[in-house]
């Protein structure tokens, strides 16, 4: 038995249902946050088992979720320019899974894979991280890796080499590569094992490493179309200016920090203006806060001081490192000092002794509170020091110690931010000395961290 309605009521029916349609339609068009994902969208973080890197992509959704950090994927026209006179060669994989150490010691290592890469003209596939001991920070070479994400934005990296680099083809994994070797015809290389001396300040003539590898990897044998080389470790043998001073400060920005610790950092800083009624919401966008805070990177942790030989052993205590980080908060009127370490109770031995000149010692676990606070503790060691890197950026001025990549990678980045300075932060009476920075140390004793770490 089939119903029947008044012709009114179909058409009220009709008009709603048109209407319906029409709405649902708008919303989807023009709903902001619907996308259509491609190949260049990425987990945004990965958990490690049995660590301590819980993700929380909802951080950027939220009110208090400000990036003060953020920047666009890079656009260089250095970059592209040394990629133009590139020949490539897609048969030819690298990869790049050996990068370990501190943030500052994986950041250039990832960096001169890329370079590396470059060189030889060959595909890359996404490199991995090799995560520290959480039971024991002295303990670096864990052989346990895990994806770029712990620590850097991969899809600003992906999306950087696509506008720089498009002919750098990249794999997000190993099983990617097709006609893949198997594990006997797979090729090892320390890059800079293929020229005779390195001294310290780098590859003397890098333009020519690209021919001397081709010659080397020549005399490999495999039945397969492909050839997979596996980089070691490239620490601080590049020589970063050897393509011109804009590669060399725009090479690095394809690296950003995740998104929560940027986050995180961005929140710090929040605190303590504050906190300390600093009015600092104007300067964000500005690379210096200015009269704002001092920030000084205590590293008297267990790595460091049993990472170093005897030579360095008076710049790894804790009374140097003390003694001229206030004295240097003395000399710019500097009442508010922001401590990076790893290690609680050092902190506390130098809050006590910054009270003697009437300075305040906060740090990030101080400032933060409630959520952030568990978001902060939810990271490992290393994460957490990715936090600690972004503030420094910001600080008033900045101290450090010379056998420190992370004080030096901050200092280099900040000096970059000054002009028309040259080389004269170089000079002493420090191993690095501007208006806005201190790396302590006898003058020009590590000409690695200058010539060869990436800004």
């Amino acid at each position: 038995m089939k119903n029947h309605f008044p012709t009114t009521i179909n058409r009220r029916y009709a008009t709603l249902a048109v209407t319906l349609i029409t709405l649902t339609w708008l919303y989807v068009a023009f709903r902001p946050n619907l996308r259509v994902p491609t190949t260049a969208d990425w987990k945004p973080y990965i958990s490690i088992p049995g660590s301590a890197s819980a993700p929380f992509e909802s951080a950027q959704t939220t009110a208090t979720s400000i990036d003060i950090f953020a920047f666009p994927a890079v656009d260089s026209s250095s970059l592209k320019s040394v990629c133009d006179d590139t020949q490539w060669n897609a048969s030819m994989v690298f990869t790049c899974d050996n990068n370990v150490g501190g943030v500052g010691n994986i950041r250039n290592s990832i960096l001169n894979c890329v370079r590396y890469t470059i060189s030889a003209g060959a595909a890359l596939v996404i490199p991995q991280i090799i995560i520290r001991d959480t039971s024991d920070i002295s303990r670096i070479r864990t052989g346990q890796r895990t994806s770029m994400d712990y620590m850097f934005d991969v899809a600003h990296f992906v999306q950087s080499l696509r506008l720089s680099c498009p002919q750098l083809h990249l794999y997000e994994k190993a099983e990617d590569i097709p006609n893949r070797p198997d594990q006997r015809h797979l090729i090892a290389l320390m890059p800079e094992s293929l020229i005779a001396k390195v001294p310290k300040t780098g590859l003397q003539h890098p333009e020519e490493w690209r021919s001397t590898f081709h010659t080397w990897v020549s005399q490999f044998e495999s039945p397969y179309q492909t050839r997979v080389v596996e980089l070691a470790r490239s620490y601080l043998q590049y020589p970063i200016y050897s393509d011109g001073e804009d590669f060399a400060l725009s090479f690095g920005s394809i690296l950003k920090f995740r998104a929560d610790t940027r986050i995180l950092a961005t929140a710090v800083l929040r605190r303590l203006s504050q906190t300390f009624n600093l009015g600092l919401e104007s300067q964000w966008q500005e690379p210096i806060l200015r009269d704002a805070f001092f920030g000084a990177h205590l590293r008297t942790e267990k790595d460091a001081k049993e990472g170093w030989p005897a030579g360095d052993w008076k710049y790894s205590r804790y009374d140097m490192q003390s003694k001229l980080y206030l004295s240097q908060a003395l000399d710019t009127q500097s009442s508010i000092i922001y401590v990076a370490s790893g290690d609680p109770s050092e902190v506390s031995l130098f809050t006590r002794d910054a009270a003697s000149i009437n300075a305040t010692v906060t740090t990030k676990s101080l400032l933060l509170t409630g959520t952030e606070k568990g978001q902060l503790e939810a990271l490992t060691w290393d994460q957490q020091g990715l936090v600690d890197f972004l503030v420094m950026l910001k600080a008033s001025n900045f101290a450090g110690v010379g056998h420190s990549s992370f004080a030096w990678n901050i200092a280099l980045k900040r000096h970059a931010s000054l002009k028309g300075n040259g080389q004269d932060h170089l000079k002493g009476p420090q191993l690095l000395s501007d208006e806005i920075s201190q790396v302590y140390g006898l003058p020009r004793s590590y000409p690695e961290y200058a010539s060869c770490l990436w800004p």
